[in-house]
């Protein structure tokens, strides 16, 4: 049974070494999962920054260059009603643009200024993009809202941005029909981006960058590095297993066994273990070795104690007997003296009258009563001379009497 809660012991650490380890290399690769994952996000966000500073920059460009140098070379030349997107609407160029760019690129990101009842249909709000809009006017203070999406099964970073504001240049355009070029009605119709109002928000910058090919590829790496990993642990585990059998397992047996020899069978007190590599169990040995060499001369003195006690006990028990054996002589004597003597001792109160004896409880006996009582002595009846003279004076019987 302690066999077993030994082996069970050692397994369990084994064991706990291994989860130890297994529970490091798991949060290990979660932490690295993460970061990546983390980086794969911040790498999406400044590729999205790029896209709209790259845009604004377009836009820009458009307000502050093209446009005022077309406009003023055109000035005079045209018609009021005069409308030509290509180069009077930066929307529209941002959006050939981008067209442009994702023939090169190839990459699946996603650029669009949202807007409510837009002029072009591919710059329409979806129903996500309209509520930030909807949002950003309610909220003056809200300007950008960026966060992971998942459209169809697919995560994108997205990132959407205050677009552009309505002020009073622009209502030429976009407060009624009838006050725009009569070009641009007829170019996009009489309904999209009319009746806007001076501070109305009409416009949102919406990106989203593609997570996909990204998490896929941290998810290979997280896969190889879990591989790597296992296989890492498993020679771990064996190399663990191996040293602490050799270093520490292997010694305890060695340790136990003799324990178990000495504490079983007295022939095996004294007995060296030989000193193991490892310094904490070569000094558990020889504190085990100690224990041995002292418990031996222990047993040996206790022998030898013994031999001497029992030689004094049965030198004890033969005075013993001697003195039993004298005593009981004694005793023998004794009993059969008191067999043969038995005295009266101390005063004894007698009537001076009539001579009778007065006993230990107070009563009065007869002489011969009492010692009869107290002695072995037996007695006759007779009469002495002079009771024989004094009370029968006339019968001569003291002849009789001198002669018996």
């Amino acid at each position: 049974m302690q066999d077993k809660a030994k082996s069970k012991a050692s397994t369990r650490l084994l064991i706990s070494i291994s989860l130890i380890i297994a529970i490091a290399g798991v949060c290990s690769i979660l932490a690295i999962n993460w970061r990546m994952k983390t980086h794969a996000r911040e790498e999406a966000r400044e590729e999205a920054m790029i896209l709209l500073d790259r845009n604004l920059a377009t836009h820009t460009y458009f307000s502050h260059q093209l446009k005022p140098v077309l406009f003023k070379k055109f000035e005079g030349n045209t018609e009021d009603n005069y409308f030509e997107p290509i180069w009077m609407s930066s929307t529209y160029a941002v959006r050939e643009i981008d067209k442009y760019y994702h023939s090169l690129v190839k990459r699946d990101y996603y650029y669009k200024e949202a807007a409510i009842n837009a002029r072009s249909p591919e710059n329409e709000a979806d129903a996500f993009e309209r509520a930030f809009i909807e949002k950003i006017n309610e909220s003056p203070n809200l300007n950008e809202l960026s966060d992971i999406r998942i459209i169809n099964e697919i995560p994108f970073f997205f990132v959407l941005r205050r677009g552009e504001t309505m002020e009073q240049s622009c209502l030429r355009c976009h407060s009624t029909p009838e006050t725009a070029p009569a070009d641009l009605v007829t170019y996009y119709g009489p309904d999209p981006s009319f009746q806007r109002s001076v501070g109305e928000v009409v416009s949102a910058i919406s990106i989203r960058i593609p997570l996909g090919a990204a998490y896929a590829k941290v998810n290979r790496l997280i896969f190889h590095l879990s591989l790597l990993f296992g296989i890492t642990l498993l020679i771990v585990f064996g190399l663990t297993v191996h040293l602490a059998k050799r270093w520490v397992f292997d010694p305890l047996s060695l340790i136990r066994i003799k324990a178990m020899e000495v504490s079983k069978n007295p022939e095996h007190l004294g007995e060296q273990i030989d000193l193991p590599s490892n310094l904490e169990l070569s000094e558990l040995t020889k504190a085990v070795n100690v224990m041995s060499s002292q418990l031996r001369q222990e047993r040996d003195q206790l022998e030898l104690r013994v031999l001497e006690r029992t030689e004094e006990l049965n030198n004890v028990n033969l005075q013993l007997a001697k003195e039993v054996d004298k005593h009981k002589r004694t005793i023998t004597e004794l009993e059969a003296t008191l067999k043969e003597i038995k005295t009266l001792r101390g005063l004894l109160p007698i009537c001076s009258h009539c001579k009778n004896i007065r006993d230990d409880k107070g009563y009065w006996s007869k002489i011969e009563a009492y010692i009869h009582k107290h002695s072995d002595a037996e007695f006759s009846h007779g009469i002495c001379p002079e009771c024989a003279k004094k009370y029968y004076p006339d019968v001569d019987i003291y002849d009789d009497l001198t002669d018996s």
